[in-house]
């Protein structure tokens, strides 16, 4: 390796190792908790990437950077690159478990970024290596290398897991009816989508949509996961119809969110936050808590006969190298996902963007971009975000496509194309969406449906300039290629190693110039040789 390393234990004591390899005799020297330190050149760096980004960001040399990692939030590893997006430098751990806070300082006088990974330590832990890699290959190359060492082996998912999603979440919040979820089930259907979920709302029986007003007290009667027959009588069957229709059901959950007029909230013994938005997070090693809610969230699944759970503010428990819960954050998840698994073996298990990584690979099957509604743009970015954390073959999950009525149908094209940077999702009320509009949103599921192959398995290429994705590409070995363009001028690059049927989806706000067969965003066939903004030309090459 180029570069220093330098373990100390929590005493400050530093702690020989061979090849960077954290051997079970420094562990037992830990005293508890480690820090890793290594300072960084600054040599033709112009950008540092790490996964608690929410999304892809411009080019920069933050003089500070710190964020945390483990079970419950993100991952220990720090890019520096280049200003063509080439990692000079990669550095991080193989432990994604326990909590760990990750800084890089700049040292204006040594010319060097100086890095440190301060972990935890348990009895619990495991060896694991520091991951160093110098050798200026693309971004996306060099996190495969540190994939292969955290995530040898791609786990397998479940048909499901790939399916395009209706979401309630956007289009009503918490103001839903069971006409509502059943009309709109049909509707979902008849567009192409494959599985509904039920956001927040279920377990209580107030109708109310997010505002300035109802937040600041908004989960105050979350914690117990209770159906509210009041506001949903109809809710099992409801669940029976869509999936007769052929939609996978599944619902929204928060584990370790206690609202104060939770009936859990009289028995909790310690919280790790105080009072937000109605609730507070409790403690995961809280014994009583976990089990009362772990048992709760399994009844409703079994009483609803479920296909799946959306699973969110698992970040909530928020690492911490000094006061760690993230074992404990661990222990649960896999608890209740392996029960919940044993009473549907292809349960559907979505995770959000702050916990999706590769530790959590076998135990979600959908990892989903954080909430950007009207924002295609973020979205697109928060996608590809995801995928240089997790790489192929994982579930990348879009967050809901949502958008003002009264959007042009060029720009739904562009929300549309955006969501397929990963598995599409739609949250709008589909029984008052205009037709045009339910047209785009037609064209692009369907768009999708025949081209999932290469979509969920083919292999994902990024072309970043300052930081921002120009231009996306999945190949599949050869046969076809499908690129989405946000910068029209990323077009000439993104074609350049494309062979077999090539399908360019525009994103961007301007027309271009192609051969091949053009088609609008509601699909229709177009003449002459303009690629619209929202469409997509298709040809052979």
């Amino acid at each position: 390796m180029g570069i220093d390393i330098i373990i100390r234990n929590r005493q400050g004591e530093i702690l020989n190792c061979a090849d960077h390899k954290i051997s079970q005799e420094i562990l037992e020297k830990s005293d508890g908790q480690l820090k890793i330190s290594a300072m960084i050149p600054i040599v033709e760096i112009t950008g540092i990437w790490y996964p608690a980004h929410s999304a892809i960001t411009r080019m920069k040399l933050f003089w500070n950077v710190e964020f945390v990692s483990g079970a419950s939030y993100s991952m220990p590893v720090l890019l520096f690159l280049d200003q063509n997006s080439k990692a000079n430098y990669a550095i991080g751990l193989t432990n994604g478990i326990d909590d760990c806070r990750i800084t890089s300082k700049m040292n204006q006088e040594l010319c060097v970024f100086e890095v440190s990974f301060t972990i935890a330590i348990s009895p619990e832990t495991e060896p694991f290596e520091v991951f160093f890699d110098d050798s200026r290959r693309e971004a996306s190359e060099v996190l495969q290398s540190y994939r292969d060492m955290v995530l040898p082996v791609i786990p397998e998912y479940p048909a499901g897991a790939w399916e395009a999603v209706y979401c309630s979440w956007y289009a009503v919040h918490a103001a839903i009816t069971d006409e509502y979820l059943q009309e709109n089930a049909v509707e979902a259907r008849r567009l192409g989508f494959g599985t509904f979920i039920v956001d927040d709302g279920w377990c209580f029986s107030e109708n109310k949509r997010v505002t300035p007003q109802t937040l600041p007290d908004w989960y105050r009667d979350i914690g117990d996961w209770q159906w509210s027959e009041e506001k949903l009588p109809e809710m099992k069957n409801t669940v029976r119809k869509a999936q007769e229709l052929g939609l996978n059901y599944m619902f929204w959950v928060a584990p370790f969110f206690s609202g104060r007029r939770s009936e859990l909230d009289k028995s909790v013994s310690k919280y790790l936050t105080e009072l937000h938005e109605g609730q507070r997070v409790f403690d995961p090693e809280d014994a009583a808590a976990a089990g009362k809610t772990l048992a709760s969230i399994c009844d409703i699944f079994r009483q609803m006969a479920l296909d799946g759970l959306k699973i969110d503010f698992v970040d909530a428990v928020i690492p911490d190298p000094d006061h760690p819960h993230c074992r404990a954050v661990k222990k649960y998840m896999e608890k209740l996902i392996g029960r919940v698994r044993e009473l549907k073996p292809s349960a559907l298990i979505e995770f959000r963007q702050g916990y999706a990584t590769l530790v959590n690979a076998s135990l979600a099957t959908a990892f989903r971009a954080g909430d950007v509604p009207f924002d295609y743009m973020d979205n697109f970015s928060r996608c590809v975000q995801l995928r240089m954390i997790l790489g192929d073959c994982i579930p990348v999950h879009a967050d809901p496509v949502y958008f003002n009525p009264d959007e042009p149908v060029t720009a739904v094209g562009r929300h549309m194309i955006a969501s397929l940077a990963g598995v599409p999702m739609l949250s709008m009320e589909l029984r008052n969406i205009s037709k045009e509009h339910k047209e785009v949103v037609k064209n692009y599921i369907g768009f999708y449906t025949a081209h999932r192959k290469t979509l969920n398995f083919g292999h994902w290429s990024m072309d970043l300039r300052n930081g921002f994705p120009a231009a996306v590409k999945c190949c599949d070995g050869g046969d076809e290629c499908v690129v989405i363009i946000s910068d029209t001028g990323a077009l000439e690059d993104a074609l350049s190693d494309c062979c077999g049927k090539v399908a360019v989806l525009n994103m961007s706000a301007r027309e271009f110039t192609a051969s091949g067969s053009i088609f609008d965003a509601a699909g229709n066939q177009c003449a002459g040789n303009q690629v619209p903004s929202g469409g997509r030309v298709e040809f052979l090459l």
